[in-house]
This record gives structure tokens, C-alpha cells and sequence, in this order.
């Protein structure tokens, strides 16, 4: 089962910085990070539709350049808002990047930034509406859900090879059927070990998580202790 660290590990790091993106992919088979497109044009790494939330900074992402955003401090570091190519130059191959998409539109851009990249990691693109991942032909793609009523179908109609489901609906019957129709599934947001262990009975193919603690072989550490 694969640990796939949530925003950079954000229970410990400055969420969906630099700095987190790399300490996560030293611990975590995989990082997964959220993209934005800033006022400059450019996709950038960041959450919210605001920076109020995590930096120093105040107002609509939009309202920012690429350099505006660099120069914010995010939760009292002193790392700023990444644009995706510096991440993905950064970043390891053996890491696999899990980039969701927080906008529509945005896709043939980051596609641009992957493809420009001397070393790109692999990649998977997530996201909560269907229609952001449709056309995406290149890398595999996953469909981010919170319950699993009609889960399956739409991430089949969306021609989705993932299947990333909210923790507490990862019952056995939803992921016995999501492995049944080919999709691979990744639960979030585990923040407790107990959660890893129990979507571990169930059969998720990897959790999606705040803490390196909750990553599969820590837990499976400490259960042997």
C-alpha cells in the first residue's frame, strides 16, 4: 500500500511548498499538491482560491503574480508559492506527483510545464469535477470523490483509472467494486495510524496523508513493536 503525502505532508510541513514537496518525497512513495492558475498566468501550487488561509499575504490567488507569490510567507516559513515548473523540476523521478486540479482550463498548461521538464516524475491528475479531467490522454487520471454513491460510474464515464475516495467512505463493498471495474483506489485525508490499518483491511492501493506517521510502513512498524 503506497503513502502518498498529502499537500507536502501539511501536519508537519508548510503545505504545498517547496521545501515540504521535497522532505515528502524523501518519506512518501508519492506527493500529491493542488494547482492554480496566479494572475501572471502561470499554474502555481496552492490550494485555496485566496492566500489569506496559509501566507502573510491577503486577497484572491488571482490578484497575485508568479514572483508576488514566491516572495509570500507560507505559514511562517520563509518558502513561498511555487509555480508547478519549479516543483516539477525540483522533484525526483521516482516520485510520483499526484497534481490535482482545483480549476477547469488549466490542464494544456500544466501539460505544457511536464512536458518542457528534462526529467519529469510520473504523474497522476486528480480532481473533483469530471469535466477538468476529460481529454487527458497522456497521464493516468483519478476521480476525487467524498461519498461513494455513483462513484464507480462517473469515474468510468470519465475514463478515470483512479478512484479517490474520502476515507470514511472506503467501505469494503466500494472498493471491492472500484478494483472490480479497474480502478485504483487512494483514500484522503488519513490523519490517524488506526485509519491506515483499517483502510489496509479494506484494500485501498494507498492513503493519501497528512502525517509520515500514518504512512503504511510506519504503522506497519509500530504494529510489530
Amino acid at each position: 500500500m503506497n503513502c502518498i503525502a498529502h499537500r507536502g505532508f501539511a501536519g508537519v510541513n508548510a503545505e504545498n511548498t517547496l521545501p515540504a514537496i521535497l522532505d515528502a518525497a524523501e518519506r512518501a512513495d508519492g506527493v500529491e499538491l493542488d494547482l492554480r492558475r496566479c494572475g501572471s498566468g502561470e499554474v502555481v501550487v496552492h490550494h485555496d482560491e485566496t492566500v489569506d488561509r496559509t501566507t502573510n499575504g491577503s486577497g484572491p490567488l488571482s490578484a497575485f503574480s508568479a514572483v508576488e507569490l514566491a516572495d509570500l510567507y507560507v505559514e511562517g516559513t520563509d518558502a513561498g508559492v511555487p509555480t508547478f515548473a519549479r516543483v516539477v523540476d525540483a522533484l525526483p523521478e521516482s516520485t510520483t506527483l499526484h497534481a490535482e486540479l482545483k480549476e477547469t482550463g488549466i490542464w494544456a498548461d500544466a501539460r505544457a510545464v511536464l512536458a518542457e521538464a528534462e526529467a519529469p516524475p510520473s504523474v497522476v491528475v486528480s480532481s473533483f469535477e469530471p469535466d477538468a479531467l476529460v481529454g487527458i490522454e497522456t497521464y493516468p487520471t483519478a476521480l476525487l470523490v467524498t461519498e461513494g454513491r455513483d462513484a464507480i460510474q462517473r469515474a468510468r464515464q470519465a475514463a478515470c483509472a483512479g478512484l479517490h475516495p474520502a476515507a470514511n467512505a472506503c467501505s469494503p463493498t466500494l472498493v471491492t467494486a472500484a478494483r472490480e471495474a479497474g480502478l485504483t483506489v487512494n483514500a484522503w485525508t488519513v490523519t490517524e495510524p488506526a485509519e491506515t490499518a483499517r483502510l489496509r483491511e479494506v484494500g485501498v492501493d494507498g492513503v493519501i496523508t497528512d502525517f509520515p506517521a500514518c504512512c503504511p510502513a510506519a504503522v506497519a512498524e509500530r504494529t510489530v513493536e
